[in-house]
């Protein structure tokens, strides 16, 4: 079994379960400290519109994958079945 043979699996394994509302909030509580320590640190070394701009770019993609994560908790991912 080659690496990218184990990614895939281990991908399967961990998308393949319905999320619980623990782990769904760990998401979002996770997402919004690193959000805001990687905008603070991006503030510190490169000024305030580069930040807000970090800030921006991650919350989209943070955002995007909390609600993937949400509706997938609901709907269930038997599509991944091997």
């Amino acid at each position: 079994m080659g690496v990218l043979d184990r990614l895939e699996e281990e991908y399967l394994a961990v998308s393949g379960h319905r999320r619980t509302i623990r782990e769904l909030l760990e998401l979002v509580v996770g997402s919004v400290l690193f959000v805001l320590v990687s905008s603070g640190l991006t503030y510190y070394l490169l000024g305030r519109a580069t930040a807000i701009g970090v800030a921006v770019l991650l919350g989209i993609v943070f955002g995007v994958t909390i609600v993937s994560q949400a509706y997938w908790a609901i709907a269930g991912r038997d599509d991944y079945d091997t």
